[in-house]
């Protein structure tokens, strides 16, 4: 779940202009020699990025996340020679579908966010695979499990309406003009309070509104709400260009079927951890382990398509070192946590007409494990998927994967008011100690602005270029926003206001 300062996780209530659509395929479909289906793509702009130094050759691509496998697919269409390494035993980077007692299970992106003129859903089109409408839990906020532990009991539904739409109020209103009156080096929690102070809100309604907004952004983002931007968290959605409403819609059979697609044929070097990037009057070197193995591979240019919070941690050494603009971008920009515990059971018993996804207000530790995600509803299955992020992440991750199930169970039945049964299947994520991750995706802090993405997004001495997430000033912290720096790089590569992506 996340939300763009509204109350969904990118689109909270509030529809962007669905004109000038970026990324979008245009004219008809075609299909390669292998029969997979190609369509015309670009950033969301036709203008052709500039930075570029030396003839492209052979281009090695550091990541088989969403952006790399993207810039792996526009230059094998376009028939440029190319490498794609990842320190990983997998493709897919922090698209990940686990099953988990024979249910597909999306452990990290779950949902395409603001699917009308959105990328990934032209590219889940194009390769067939269909998409989940249901179970969205704004759209199901009347059934909804709304459980305040300070009360010990679920609000009633009279009760839980006030918090819903007064922290949808303050996310798609009021917390623009608060941004505006505290300035920019207010927070959201600096605005949430304000907000709170002015309605004269008295417990319980004030915890369950704060709770309800505090959800929609300390959790959303991964990130402590004391250190978000109140600014860009009101103003996140301008520069978007997709529409909808509610967290969006879930591809059948989860990301792993658009992650394949997007990989087609591709060949990628797995276990490959890069260590180094050096430039030379030739191109670059890129140095990675394989195992024991070293191995120097030489290239034209690189595409550095790891998430932000490698370069953060600095495992990935560059010669020369990264310009004082880029540093100083990587350190303004967040890198927030997110992460899972995914359960298959026998029989959905927490899910009937009246009651699916849960709110849950723990007593406890605050936003111990705030949202949980009824698969029952969305998808048919008997599955529950707990989330849990930012500050509250660290003393879960601090237990171990049964102990995260056993905490998750024992606040299950505390909801429920009885032992509930153990699982058949479970899997329990941790992004924030994986050192091909480091956390879930990225955040804008108090004190840092969308430059600081296009800071990040620029290529160092025209031939190092960069591709994630995090380089997205529209659609940062999404897998569409991935996708799309990827399809961007792959323009600059290129010297093309367009390229071509092939699905299959």
């Amino acid at each position: 779940m996340g939300t763009r300062g509204g109350f969904t996780r990118r689109d909270a209530l509030r529809l962007a202009a669905a004109a000038g659509a970026g990324a979008a395929f245009a004219g008809p479909l075609a299909r390669t020699a292998f029969g997979a289906t190609t369509g015309t793509y670009d950033d969301g702009s036709d203008t052709v990025p500039g930075g570029l130094t030396g003839d492209v050759e052979r281009v090695i691509i550091v990541g088989a996340g969403w952006a790399g496998l993207t810039v792996a697919n526009a230059l094998r269409n376009a028939g440029v020679g190319h490498v794609v390494l990842d320190g990983r035993g997998r493709i897919g980077g922090r698209a990940h579908t686990a099953d988990v007692g024979g249910i597909p299970i999306d452990l990290g992106c779950s949902w395409i966010h603001g699917p009308y003129g959105n990328p990934m859903m032209k590219f889940a089109q194009q390769a067939g695979i269909g998409e989940s409408t249901t179970g969205n839990v704004e759209h199901d906020s009347l059934i909804l499990r709304f459980y305040d532990a300070f009360l010990s009991r679920e609000l009633n539904p009279v009760e839980k309406m006030p918090p819903l739409a007064l922290a949808a109020k303050f996310a798609g209103v009021d917390s623009a003009t608060l941004a505006d009156q505290l300035g920019p080096r207010s927070s959201v929690r600096d605005g949430a309070q304000a907000y709170l102070d002015g309605l004269g809100l008295q417990d319980p309604v004030r915890r369950e509104t704060e709770f309800v907004i505090r959800l929609l952004s300390e959790f959303v983002y991964g990130t402590d709400w004391a250190e978000l931007s109140l600014r860009y968290w009101a103003y996140a959605n301008s520069e978007s260009t997709y529409l909808g409403l509610g967290e969006g819609d879930f591809p059948d059979g989860g990301y792993t079927r658009l992650i394949r697609a997007m990989a087609g044929p591709q060949h990628v070097r797995l276990n490959h951890r890069v260590t180094a990037i050096e430039q030379d009057r030739r191109g670059v070197l890129v140095r990675a382990l394989a195992g024991r193995r070293r191995v120097t591979l030489r290239g034209s240019h690189v595409v550095v398509a790891v998430p932000l919070g490698v370069l953060k941690r600095g495992t990935i050494a560059f010669d020369p070192g990264l310009p004082e603009a880029k540093r100083a971008a990587m350190s303004r920009v967040g890198f927030g946590t997110v992460e899972k515990v995914a359960m298959a059971f026998d029989e959905p018993f927490w899910s009937d007409t009246t009651h699916t996804h849960v709110l849950y207000i723990s007593d406890h530790a605050p936003m111990e494990l705030p949202y949980m995600v009824d698969m029952n509803r969305s998808h048919g299955v008997p599955a529950l998927v707990a989330f849990y992020g930012g500050p509250a992440a660290r003393p879960i991750l601090s237990l171990d994967p049964d102990a995260r199930l056993a905490l998750t169970l024992d606040r299950l039945g505390e909801m429920m008011g009885r032992n509930v049964p153990p699982p058949r299947a479970f899997r329990a994520t941790g992004w924030h100690d994986d050192p091909f991750s480091c956390g879930s995706y990225s955040a804008m802090r108090v004190g840092a602005s969308p430059d600081d993405m296009d800071a990040l997004a620029a290529p160092v001495a025209g031939r190092v270029l960069f591709a994630g997430e995090a380089t997205n000033r529209a659609r940062h912290s999404t897998a569409d926003g991935a996708m799309s720096s990827g399809i961007r790089e792959a323009k600059r590569l290129l010297g093309r206001a367009s390229v071509t992506l092939s699905a299959g």
